[in-house]
């Protein structure tokens, strides 16, 4: 026993990096992640669950607004993740991303009913862009590939969450915008307007969706970051 004391430096960092709880902060977003009756939950969080579990790591979810997640990993006070993120440039010079989790569905376009037959006129998204129609488009949210066309386009940016994108769609301050599939049931629930006559259509140039990510801090351990890519393969949830 006395020959092996000299390996107690080596392995009580490894064993309590392991052995401290990980946060792993969230957002609003059913039906990804979110809190229900106080309690996180969502299909995704509950694989990033597994991942964490598969990868024998301790975690604890807390739910933050998307800009101050991105506040604390700039400023790197704590180890910590966050659940979902796409990965871009200017994120990754802040954060490591670990193995993709997940792929979204393309997003739509939404507009309302008597809209419909308006814009169906036009043969992509490209072309509808140049219309005159008005596009109300998330301030600060990311379209992924869509991001640099969307860039060169007029439109209204809205500072508040999805939710409102749709009251102002109903209400006919902007004409279209785009949605995630997925998640748009939750948002017209939220904003109580489940009747409301809204209409989805496809464009052919929208790209396949954007991947999702785990996103940690710089200060999150790299043996740690190691065993997190290793627990997604293992449980074969990267898509292709």
């Amino acid at each position: 026993m006395r020959r092996l004391s000299w390996l107690w430096p080596l392995l009580l960092p490894a064993l309590s990096a392991a052995a401290e709880p990980v946060t792993v902060f969230y957002i609003e977003k059913p039906p990804y992640y979110h809190s229900e009756q106080g309690e996180p939950t969502g299909f995704l969080l509950e694989r990033t669950r597994a991942i964490f579990s598969k990868a024998g790591i301790g975690v604890h979810f807390e739910a933050r607004p998307a800009k101050r997640i991105q506040m604390e990993f700039q400023l790197g006070r704590e180890p910590a993740c966050s659940v979902g993120w796409f990965k871009t440039a200017q994120r990754s010079r802040y954060a490591w991303f670990s193995r993709a989790i997940h792929r979204d569905a393309p997003m739509v376009v939404l507009t309302r009913n008597t809209l419909r037959e308006q814009i169906k006129a036009y043969a992509s998204l490209t072309a509808l862009l140049s219309s005159p129609l008005r596009l109300g488009l998330i301030d600060g949210f990311s379209y992924g590939e869509l991001d640099a066309l969307l860039a060169r386009t007029s439109r209204s940016n809205i500072t508040a969450a999805p939710t409102q994108s749709v009251r102002m769609l109903a209400a006919e301050r902007i004409d279209y915008t785009l949605i995630d599939e997925r998640e748009l049931p939750y948002i017209l629930a939220e904003a109580d307007l489940r009747d409301a006559r809204l209409a989805q259509l496809n464009m052919p140039d929208i790209p396949p969706g954007q991947l999702r990510y785990l996103m940690c801090s710089k200060e999150f351990d790299q043996r740690l970051q190691e065993r997190l890519d290793q627990a997604i393969l293992a449980l074969g949830v990267e898509p292709e």
